[in-house]
């Protein structure tokens, strides 16, 4: 009997239907789309947020003072967190008689990777170097390619009167060496004072074979809370696992301190708070943006349930003089509710997946696959959806009554 009257009242109004149908599936659909790129979105910001810079530093831990080796380097690749980390580079710093056509002046030189391969047994093979972790670097003319070329710092570059295509000569405890200027740096910071090299060159020009003095590491990491504030040597076994297995700059950090030996690593906090906050902000935004989605959708059911009831006065009024109770006339309006929410769940699903892949591509230039929790949950949503929407309408509905309507 109630299939056959929900049968009747879906061909009877197809209008009414269509149209709370279309509303459901909207909703269903952005919500669907907007929870389907929100981890990807996520994913892609902090991608692009590793452009700002490293935000982790490796340094000599206390009293062993110039202990980093080069040949722990590669062992950055094998942490827990290994596919976490974008990039790397090492620096060794050293203070050089700078000669040049200007004249001379005594400067920092930095011994670095430029974009140097890394072969790690197991692992992809990657690219490391100043060019994966500054590629926010200003550079007038082209990165070194060859052991004798450099590239020199804009301030520096200005007093020693240098330019891509100039040679600079760098001398140090009797040693010196001839560099050909490839380009020059602006940073608008403390880089534009120093003269960049190949890494192997600086450790034989200063006498530090296989010494470095600082590795940047660029790692992706997600927002810090209360948990990953705390100190790991207060926490127990159970909570230390948790923050260790959890990719905290905190703990990326401490997994790279644990392979390079003699070192002490910290999160570069006004990166990786800044990170933070907007990732948080970000997810923030997606999850109101899916609320108002779904939050309008059920308004716009609301309004047409409520002109559709206002039709149906009659037809409720004769119901409740036949004997219908509460209860009936509620599983009724339910059931046809119940029937669309269902179908627009499916639609909306389907049409959130594709609108999802447009977003990605139009966006990120990237393709995205749904998670398969997203199909209940667009299910869930749609059903939200019909049900608040048909609250009022249905309260409306039950409030009908008989001898004042039909006698109308």
């Amino acid at each position: 009997m109630l299939i056959r009257i929900l049968k009747s009242s879906f061909l009877k109004r197809p209008k009414p239907v269509l149209l709370v149908l279309l509303s459901i599936v909207m909703g269903s659909a952005v919500a669907t789309a907007f929870l389907g790129i929100s981890g990807e979105l996520s994913h892609k910001m902090a991608l692009e947020l590793r452009s700002y810079g490293a935000n982790i530093v490796l340094e000599p831990a206390a009293g062993e003072a110039g202990s980093l080796k080069s040949d722990d380097l590669p062992k950055i690749k094998t942490i827990f967190w290994k596919h976490n980390i974008v990039g790397f580079a090492p620096y060794l710093f050293g203070q050089v008689d700078f000669g040049s056509a200007a004249g001379r002046q005594r400067g920092v030189v930095a011994g670095t990777w430029f974009g140097r391969p890394l072969q790690v047994p197991g692992e992809p093979d990657s690219i490391q170097g100043v060019k994966v972790t500054a590629p926010w670097w200003e550079l007038d003319g082209r990165w070194p390619e060859t052991p004798d070329e450099a590239v020199i710092g804009a301030a520096l570059a200005k007093r020693l009167k240098v330019a891509p295509g100039s040679d600079i000569t760098a001398a140090a405890a009797g040693k010196s060496r001839t560099f050909h200027i490839v380009g020059v740096a602006s940073t608008g910071g403390f880089e534009e004072e120093q003269l960049f090299a190949p890494l192997a060159e600086v450790q034989t020009l200063l006498n530090k074979p296989g010494q470095l003095s600082r590795v940047l590491v660029s790692a992706l990491t997600v927002p810090m809370d209360d948990f990953g504030r705390k100190n790991p040597s207060r926490m127990t076994r159970e909570e230390y696992e948790k923050w260790y297995c959890t990719a905290y700059v905190t703990s990326v950090a401490k997994g790279v301190e644990e392979v390079m030996g003699g070192s002490r690593a910290k999160p570069i906090w006004q990166i990786a708070s800044a990170e933070g906050a907007l990732l948080k902000k970000l997810e923030s935004l997606m999850l109101l943006l899916t609320v108002l989605a779904l939050f309008s959708a059920a308004c716009a059911v609301s309004s047409s349930l409520m002109a559709a009831m206002a039709k149906r006065s009659p037809e409720i009024a004769l119901m409740k003089t036949m004997g219908a109770d509460r209860f009936q006339i509620a599983a009724i309006f339910l059931g046809e509710t119940l029937v669309i929410s269902l179908l627009g769940g499916l639609l909306g699903y389907l049409a959130g997946d594709r609108l999802a892949v447009v977003i990605s591509r139009t966006v990120f230039d990237s393709t995205v696959t749904s998670p398969l929790w997203l199909f209940p949950t667009a299910i869930g949503a749609a059903l939200v959806v019909a049900l608040a929407g048909s609250a009022a309408p249905l309260k409306r509905a039950l409030a009908v009554e008989p001898v004042r309507v039909l006698k109308g």
